[in-house]
């Protein structure tokens, strides 16, 4: 008894607790329910964009997938030059003869209802007129070929990335700049409109400054149009929704004042790649010339069961040479094709290294007047804000008009959006000459890894 007495006593002094509970409101228990914090944004980089293109773009794949398949070549250009062995079986019947009438071992051998034979075939090529040779050579610089192709491409798809990504910044920077002259222009149209009733302002003037508040307003509805294709192309190459807000922007590293266009055209990969392709085309030279040379091969075979008269024989070898006396023309189509492929190739890679040249030379030129332009815009927006703090001052003293006022806010805020406009200019020409330099991305995968 005294146990249920003791019993009932702790479930009333919990239920006051657990009535209290059951009384609070769905939201209040909701609340309750979850405490946790809720995680931050983290703010997503350029390299954190560049990663996620690399995983997302499809290209880079196939170019990864390109290297791969080189060394499909290469292993095939090792078993020509190796040569092949198997293990051959063979159990032979036929329909059964009498005796042979000469009654010798040869002819009950070949008259012999059964005959079984297992036994090791090795075929080794000894001399194929420099073929192997050229299909090695060939294979090992098609990959290294590829791999700088590969590089390249993830260049090219940074370069990608970096313009999405400032594009968007830079449109949505522009957006904060419109809205913020929107909201002076809609103060000011207040402020005209009572100093109109007054007498004070005409119509005109409210009339003006209406006009030109409608054209940011344009201006406004255009950009946000740009802001969703840029934001619809950052979409595309990373293969996420990045929401905007999670976009942060980081201050460039210093570059070089004084480049060596030559030496850094020589070392980008694409150029590299251009050179590797010269000495696969001259392993395929090699190997179209080798149909002029004579081959010599050995055929070998050991025995691990014979029956009849050459059972106690286990192994013989035969020698082939191969005398080329004419193809009808297909060995020299074959030599003439190559050393076309060859020259070609030559010309791709004397092009390819004086194109990288040209780029990284324009890439410099763009970088540094994007610069100069950039800092001189710096310097015309604090001389347009000050000019726009005079103007408003002078006119509480009635010595400008309303119009001299408007036009300095004018000529402040599209200075303000040039400034930006050439901000961001001047970001992408600095990684338009790092991937013009082929000395943009390795850094860029360290950090995005």
């Amino acid at each position: 008894m005294k146990r249920w007495i003791l019993i009932f006593l702790l479930l009333m002094s919990g239920a006051p607790h657990l009535w209290a509970m059951g009384s609070l409101p769905a939201s209040a228990k909701k609340e309750i329910k979850n405490t946790a914090p809720a995680p931050e944004i983290q703010a997503i980089t350029l390299w954190d964009g560049y990663e996620l293109a690399m995983r997302q773009s499809e290209s880079l794949a196939i170019k990864k997938e390109e290297i791969g398949r080189t060394l499909a070549s290469f292993l095939k250009a090792t078993g020509d030059a190796a040569g092949d062995i198997d293990f051959v079986m063979t159990n032979k019947r036929q329909d059964p003869q009498g005796s042979s009438s000469d009654g010798s071992a040869v002819a009950a051998n070949a008259t012999a209802a059964e005959r079984r034979e297992r036994k090791f075939v090795i075929s080794q090529p000894l001399f194929q007129g420099f073929k192997s040779v050229g299909a090695l050579s060939g294979a090992g610089s098609l990959r290294k070929q590829r791999q700088g192709e590969w590089e390249r491409a993830k260049q090219l798809l940074f370069i990608d990335v970096v313009h999405s990504f400032y594009d968007y910044l830079r449109i949505q920077k522009d957006i904060e700049i419109i809205q913020g002259i929107l909201t002076l222009y809609e103060d000011r149209i207040q402020e005209l409109k009572g100093w109109e009733n007054i007498g004070r302002s005409r119509p005109s003037e409210t009339a003006t400054a209406q006009s030109r508040y409608e054209v940011f307003k344009a201006d406004l509805a255009r950009a946000k149009g740009d802001l969703a294709l840029a934001k619809n192309m950052l979409a595309f190459l990373t293969g996420t929704a990045v929401r905007p807000v999670e976009l942060k922007d980081e201050a460039l590293p210093p570059s070089e004042a004084e480049i060596d266009f030559k030496e850094l055209a020589s070392r980008r990969p694409d150029v590299e790649a251009a050179r590797q392709a010269i000495t696969t085309a001259r392993g395929a030279m090699i190997v179209a010339q080798g149909d002029l040379w004579p081959e010599l091969s050995l055929d070998s075979n050991l025995y691990e069961k014979r029956e009849g008269f050459q059972s106690g024989i286990s192994w013989d070898a035969l020698f082939t040479l191969t005398i080329p006396l004419g193809k009808g023309g297909s060995t020299l189509g074959k030599m003439r094709d190559a050393y076309s492929l060859w020259k070609e190739s030559k010309l791709t890679y004397a092009m390819t290294q004086r194109k990288a040249e040209q780029e990284i030379r324009d890439a410099y030129s763009n970088w540094m007047s994007a610069g100069e332009q950039f800092r001189a815009l710096e310097k015309a927006v604090k001389a347009a804000q000050e000019n726009f703090t005079l103007q408003s001052s002078e006119y509480k003293q009635h010595w400008v008009s309303n119009l001299d006022v408007l036009e300095a806010m004018q000529a402040l805020f599209e200075t303000k959006r040039d400034m930006n406009q050439a901000f961001y200019v001047m970001t992408k020409s600095y990684w338009q000459l790092e991937v013009a330099r082929g000395n943009c991305c390795k850094d860029a995968e360290i950090k995005a890894n």
